[in-house]
């Protein structure tokens, strides 16, 4: 007699133990990779920014750290008092901006051993933090400038009133107008253009954006939803419980002063990164105020580091052995000995061919003065949303 077989199975009972069990597990292993994943993304996070600012670091101090010269601008180019400057027709800003550079620093400036105009390349390094923070190098071969004293037909130096550095007359203690020689100016020439969109890896940028700061600078927590909930593309009602807000904040020093942005003992940016998903927005204000650091707001999650470095060269002298005595070379034009009465001011002596072949040289008046041995300036800022440094290495190339 053949044996019945009973067919054996889990029971209801079992399977809800099975499946409890497996959901516990499900829970735990969940609760530990979620941590994990975001340590991973903010690692990833922190990768890229280090690699981006070592990346700017090491072009910094290759170039900007050994700078003969270098002029800074916040925002936008501005001239010494803080207006926008104003390109002639035929020069682009930045063209005209790395051309005044010349003249403000190297007019009548001579290459060694010669009195043929100094030449040699001059830079401009500039960073678009409205473009994710991406950096652009232009390079000018230059040819200086040279100023000439101006004389009337019988031979006689021409004089005008002196004026300041914000262009107001100078008068001596008795009120007489103080007269100074009429100079004629040859301007720079800039020529060769370059540009190079590459400076730091374009990979980069596939999957974060970055942010530059002038000085040295940390983060401080926001935490009024008002002020958040006013920047466009951010709202704290969808945010996660792990999300907060940040602003930069500059670093201060012992005595509670502010760090100098920038400063030849301390030559510092700041680089928050943070991914291309609008974690980045800034507080709404008026068009015409000042960028102000504290009004930029970054979502988690971001990372943050400095750039820091002391321009080593930057204390060079500005001609031959006089620039404490503020002299630099003038060439001469007008009437020189010898040369006949009808000789007239439009005859200037031209630098390739003088016709005396002589540098003369001429106590430099105030408003060629501006920036004689002032190897470091920062323009005023103004609202905007680049950073531009200009500079000539010592070598000029």
């Amino acid at each position: 007699m053949e044996k019945k077989r009973t067919k054996k199975g889990f029971t209801l009972i079992e399977l809800i133990i099975v499946m409890a069990v497996f959901s516990i597990l499900m829970i735990a292993v969940m609760s530990i990779i979620n941590p994990l994943s975001k340590i991973v993304k903010k690692a990833s996070l922190q990768q890229a920014n280090n690699a981006a600012v070592d990346n700017i670091k090491r072009y910094m101090e290759g170039s900007i750290r050994y700078a003969d010269c270098i002029e800074v601008y916040v925002g936008d180019f501005t001239d010494f008092n803080g207006n926008d400057i104003l390109t002639p027709a035929g020069l682009d800003k930045e063209t005209f901006v790395a051309r005044n550079f010349i003249e403000n620093h190297y007019m009548n400036r001579t290459n060694p051993g010669t009195e043929d105009p100094l030449t040699g390349k001059v830079r401009m390094l500039k960073i678009d933090n409205s473009d994710h923070g991406r950096i652009t190098e232009y390079e000018w071969d230059f040819k200086s400038g040279y100023t000439y004293v101006q004389f009337d037909s019988l031979g006689n130096r021409k004089k005008v009133q002196e004026n300041d550095l914000n262009g107001n007359p100078l008068y001596d203690g008795d009120g007489n107008a103080v007269m100074v020689d009429d100079y004629g100016i040859e301007n720079a020439v800039l020529s060769g253009k370059s540009v190079n969109n590459n400076v730091i890896n374009p990979v980069y940028f596939e999957d974060y954006s970055f942010y530059f700061q002038p000085g040295y600078n940390t983060t401080q927590v926001i935490d009024d939803e008002s002020v958040i909930n006013s920047i466009a593309g951010f709202n704290t009602a969808n945010d996660k419980a792990d999300t907060y807000y940040s602003s930069i904040v500059p670093v201060e020093m012992a005595s509670g002063a502010r760090v100098p942005n920038f400063s030849p003992e301390l030559f510092s940016l700041t680089v928050m990164t943070y991914k291309n998903d609008g974690a980045f927005g800034e507080i709404p204000d008026d068009a015409t105020t000042i960028e102000d650091e504290s009004q930029t707001i970054f979502r988690s999650p971001f990372a943050v580091s400095n750039v820091n470095m002391s321009l080593v060269n930057i204390n060079s002298s500005f001609s031959s052995n006089k620039a404490s005595d503020l002299y630099g070379p003038i060439r001469w034009s007008g009437k020189p000995a010898g040369y006949p009465d009808n000789f007239t001011p439009s005859d200037k002596v031209d630098v390739a061919a003088p016709k005396d072949g002589m540098w003369d040289y001429e106590e430099i008046n105030t408003r060629q003065a501006a920036l004689i041995n002032k190897r470091f300036y920062s323009y005023p800022e103004k609202d905007g949303d680049c950073i531009y440094f200009v500079y000539t290495l010592p070598d000029m190339e």
